[in-house]
């Protein structure tokens, strides 16, 4: 299993110019087969990204595009993901945003995140963004 983190979804939803091309085979794996968890947090981060980037985004069109993979699980927030977010926050120099994508990632298992932040290499799992 790997970790989405919110920038592969903005780049697979706005249709990114320089980065939608590998957040959509990204994706595409994952709606192919390949089994993938991210933070309940992320479809409202990228609802606050591309709300800001482009006026006619519509939060429905998001929510039903994350409904429709299967193999993505919406992992809820809880005090517990919290509470770790802000252990590792000082241990990989993260913040709490980052933080809470990888406790997250961290409870689910997850081998590896996909990503193309950088702060995700001071991390303990591999960032991938191929």
């Amino acid at each position: 299993m790997r970790y989405v983190d919110v920038n592969v979804i903005v780049y697979w939803i706005g249709d990114h110019p320089e980065h939608g091309e590998v957040a959509t085979r990204i994706m595409e794996r994952i709606e192919g087969s390949e089994k993938a968890v991210t933070s309940s947090l992320t479809p409202w981060l990228v609802s606050v990204v591309l709300k800001r980037e482009a006026e006619s985004f519509d939060e429905r069109v998001l929510m039903e595009r994350l409904a429709e993979i299967r193999n993505l699980k919406i992992a809820p927030l809880r005090m517990s993901t919290y509470q770790k977010a802000a252990e590792l926050m000082s241990r990989y120099q993260l913040d709490l945003e980052d933080s809470i994508h990888l406790a997250t990632a961290l409870e689910y298992n997850a081998e590896a995140i996909y990503s193309n932040d950088s702060d995700f290499e001071r991390c303990p799992l591999k960032r991938v963004f191929e």
